[in-house]
Formats: structure tokens, sequence, C-alpha cells
């Protein structure tokens, strides 16, 4: 079952929303909130209390909701953001919070279940792909490829760097781990890392930074780099 949380100050566009997610082929169980602060303290209670978001730009005040998505974004990138308003004025501002989609008021119900259906089933094969290493101790492991920040050659060695702030250690070859890993979620973006483009914050020019790490981005892969980032961007939205 899927938990979707809608945050809308409007109880008409609450409805209208809840209604539009009855007709999706997904078990979704809907939560309502008028205001961001009953949502957040609800998410204080249980960091993973929601796999969908559903909420306005601008609540209260203009721009909230947005202030709203990236305190969600910061916590866990396994939130789909879908953005439902009524100006297009936060547009741009959307792909930093990496919103799957941005609708407009009134939307066609099948956009709204194209973005959900989307983020949850299309990446479906990349969230199961994995790698089987050898660490360097001489045990082996299997390693999600969706918990992986980056991957850096250092000393000989491979260094793993993942989203829970563990590192895994191989003498297994940059070049080798880069054909196993999915072309559409990492890229080679310097001679010595791979990055995962869904764990990516900002893109900075030379430079990606990744959960505050600094990945530099050689003179080599800059054009290539940019051009990824942006396709992976606009694929989300």
């Amino acid at each position: 079952m899927l938990r979707a949380a809608i945050v809308e100050k409007s109880k008409e566009h609450r409805e209208y929303i809840r209604a539009s997610l009855t007709g999706i082929n997904m078990d979704i169980q809907v939560s309502e909130y008028a205001d961001e602060y009953d949502y957040l303290d609800d998410l204080n209670e249980d960091a993973s209390s929601f796999d969908i978001l559903l909420l306005n730009t601008t609540i209260h005040r203009e721009g909230d909701g947005l202030e709203l998505a990236a305190k969600v974004c910061a916590r866990s990138r396994k939130v789909m953001i879908c953005f439902i308003t009524d100006s297009q004025r936060y547009y741009a501002e959307a792909f930093s919070v990496f919103a799957t989609g941005y609708l407009l008021y009134p939307f066609d119900v099948s956009e709204l279940h194209n973005c959900i259906t989307f983020f949850w089933q299309k990446p479906t094969m990349e969230r199961r792909a994995s790698l089987m290493l050898k660490e360097v101790g001489g045990s082996f492991r299997r390693v999600y490829c969706r918990n992986i920040l980056y991957v850096e050659s250092a000393n000989r060695k491979v260094i793993l760097h993942l989203e829970n702030g563990e590192t895994i250690e191989s003498y297994a070859k940059l070049d080798e781990l880069e054909q196993q890993l999915p072309g559409r979620l990492f890229f080679r973006c310097h001679q010595s890392y791979i990055i995962s483009l869904y764990f990516v914050e900002k893109m900075d020019t030379g430079k990606f930074i990744v959960q505050s790490a600094e990945i530099p981005v050689s003179r080599k892969y800059q054009r290539a780099a940019r051009e990824m980032y942006y396709d992976y961007m606009f694929e989300k939205m």
C-alpha cells in the first residue's frame, strides 16, 4: 500500500485530488492536511509515513509549499512530490526539489495518474538492480544500486558511498563497476568518480553536489554531464 498526503488549504481542492486518486490502479491510503504544520507533525512522528506528497506551491503564503517540499526532499529522496496549483510561477523552482509533476487546476485526472505510475512503476528495475562486491576484507556483499550516492577510485580501490553514510571498499575496478551500474541513473563524471543522478542536489561549474559532498566533473565530461543531468531532471518532471 502507498500512503499519500494532500497538503492544500482549499477543502474543495483536497476533495478533488482525493477523488482523482480513486481511479488509479494502485492501493493508496490518503491523508488530508489544510496546512503544512499538521503534516510535519505526523512526519516527525514517523519519517517514513508517506510515499507521495501532493501539495500546492502556496498553501498559506507565497511559496511555502516549495519550502515544505524542500524539507521533505532533504529528509528523503524516495518521496514522490507533485505540485498541484493554479499558477505557473514556481514551475522552474520545482526542479530544485525533484518534483515528478507540476499540474495546474483544473488538471486532467490522467496527468496525475501518469505522474504516480511513472514514479512507482518505471523505476522498478532500477530499484532492484544490485552489485555483488568482494570487499577488501575478502567477504562478498550485495549492494543495491538505489542506495549508492557515488563511487570513487583511490589507492587502487573503489569506495562506494551509501545513502546511510556507510562506505564500502573493494579492489574492483571503476571501469568494471561502470558497466554494471544502470546507465540511465549513474554517470561517469570524472576519471575517479561515478555519481548517482538521483542524489544530485545541485550542479555547479565543474562539480556536482551530493549530500554536501563536492564531486568533481572533469573538463572532458562537462558537456555530457550537463546534458545527462538536465535530461534526467526533465524526465522526473
